[in-house]
C-alpha cells in the first residue's frame, strides 16, 4: 500500500490577479499551512484549504466578541469586512455554498444581516430543513447536493447533521483540469514506491521528458517543478527533498516557516522555464479521505465556538448556538490525462445552554461625578 508519496493540498491560491485575490491568497495559504500541522503526517495528507476556509468564513459572519476572534485569527484575517471582500471577488475555484436551517426557527427568522452576507459575498443557497423530523430526508438532500455541484466526483458523501442540528454549513470545490503537457499512457509502467517508513510498494508511474517546457527549481533542501494545465493558468507543484535518501518531507515542510514555503512556491513559479529536459516519474494516484475537524480547529485557535460559551448570536435572530460537529472529505485523481479534485466541508451548529443577550440598544448614564445642568425656557 502507497503510505506516503506527498503532502498535497487542493486549491491552495498561488495566483492572484488584484490585491483582494492576494489577500485571499494568502490567508488561505498561511491557514493552510496551519492545519498541515495538525494532520498526521505518517498518513495520506489531502485537504481543500479553500473549501474549509470558505465554510469557516461564513461561519464568522454569525459569530461576535472572542469567538470571531479565534476565527478570524485562524484564517489570518484583519477584518470581518475585508474577509468578504476576499471571498466575494475571488474567482478562482468552482465553489458552491449551501446554508441550512432547521424550520423549527422559521418563527425567530434568520438574522437579516448574515443572510445577505452568505447569499451576496459567499454566492450561498439558503433554505429551510427538518432536521429535527426527516434527518434522514434531508441527509439524502445533502448527499445529492453535494453530488450534483461535485460533477458526480464525490456521488456518496454522508452528512454529519442530527436531529439536534440547528444551522448546517456546507462549501463544495470543485477542479477538473487536463494538463498542458499530456503523459502518454504507453510510457506508464509499474514500479517500485519507497515510502516514510522505508516499505515500498508497486504503483503506477507515468514518465514523460520535459525539453525546455516547464519550470523548474532548487536550492540545497528541495526541488520542485511545475507542472501547468491546460485552461485555467493553474498548476501542480510537485516537490521532493534534494537528497534522495529523505524520506521524511512530510515533517521537514512543516518545520519550514510560512514565509520559506511561499517564497519556495513563487520561487518555482517565476524560475522560467528549464533550459533543457526534466526526465519526471509522477505516480498515478486517486486518493479519497475524509477527515474530522474538531480537533484540527481546536489545535489551529478556534475553541470557544465548540462551547456553550460560543457568541454566535448572529445567524438566528433570538437563538444562541455554537459548532457541533464539522467534516472534511476530499478526493483527487491524477492520471496521463490531468487532475480531478473535489472536496467538500460541513459544519453543523446547534443551540448552546446560553441565553441569547437582548441586543436592544441602551447606555449608561451616571451623574455621580461633577456635572452641568441647564434649566431652560
Amino acid at each position: 500500500m502507497l503510505k506516503i508519496f506527498s503532502a498535497i493540498i487542493f486549491a491552495a491560491i498561488f495566483l492572484a490577479n488584484n490585491f483582494a485575490q492576494a489577500a485571499l491568497a494568502e490567508s488561505v495559504n498561511n491557514f493552510s499551512w496551519k492545519y498541515f500541522k495538525t494532520r498526521n503526517h505518517n498518513l495520506n495528507i489531502f485537504y481543500s484549504p479553500y473549501s474549509i476556509a470558505a465554510a469557516l468564513g461564513m461561519v464568522a459572519n454569525g459569530a461576535s466578541g472572542d469567538t470571531q476572534r479565534e476565527i478570524l485569527d485562524a484564517l489570518n484575517s484583519d477584518s470581518l469586512e475585508n474577509l468578504n471582500d476576499e471571498f466575494k471577488n475571488f474567482q478562482g475555484a468552482t465553489a458552491a455554498n449551501l446554508l441550512l436551517i432547521d424550520k423549527k426557527y422559521s418563527g425567530n427568522g434568520i438574522n437579516s444581516n448574515f443572510k445577505n452576507t452568505a447569499e451576496n459575498f459567499y454566492r450561498s443557497e439558503v433554505a429551510l430543513a427538518d432536521f429535527e423530523n426527516d434527518l434522514t430526508g434531508e441527509q439524502i438532500k445533502i448527499t445529492g447536493w453535494v453530488k450534483k455541484h461535485t460533477n458526480n466526483f464525490i456521488p456518496n458523501y454522508q452528512s454529519i447533521a442530527s436531529k439536534y442540528t440547528s444551522v448546517d454549513l456546507l462549501n463544495v470545490t470543485y477542479f477538473k483540469e487536463d494538463w498542458l503537457y499530456a503523459f502518454r499512457k504507453s510510457g506508464t509502467r509499474e514500479k517500485i514506491f519507497t515510502n516514510k517508513d522505508g516499505s515500498t510498494c508497486k504503483v503506477q508511474m507515468m514518465r514523460r521528458t520535459f525539453d525546455e517546457e516547464i519550470p523548474y527549481y532548487a536550492d540545497g533542501k528541495y526541488k520542485g517543478v511545475a507542472l501547468p494545465y491546460k485552461n485555467s493558468g493553474a498548476a501542480m507543484f510537485v516537490i521532493l527533498p534534494v537528497d534522495e535518501n529523505n524520506l521524511n518531507i512530510a515533517d521537514d515542510w512543516d518545520a519550514e516557516s510560512f514565509s520559506y514555503r511561499e517564497n519556495f512556491l513563487n520561487q518555482i513559479k517565476s524560475a522560467g522555464i528549464f533550459d533543457g529536459e526534466i526526465y519526471l516519474d509522477l505516480p498515478k494516484f486517486e486518493l479519497d479521505l475524509g477527515d474530522s475537524l474538531p480537533e484540527s480547529l481546536w489545535k489551529v485557535g478556534i475553541q470557544r465556538a465548540f462551547t456553550d460559551y460560543a457568541q454566535f448570536y448572529n445567524i438566528i435572530n433570538g437563538v444562541s448556538l455554537k459548532i457541533d460537529d464539522a467534516a472534511h472529505q476530499a478526493k483527487i485523481r491524477v492520471d496521463e490525462t490531468g487532475t480531478e479534485a473535489a472536496a467538500v466541508t460541513e459544519i453543523t451548529m446547534v443551540e448552546t445552554t446560553a441565553v441569547a443577550p437582548d441586543f436592544k440598544r441602551s447606555v449608561e448614564f451616571r451623574a455621580d461625578r461633577p456635572f452641568i445642568f441647564v434649566i431652560r425656557d
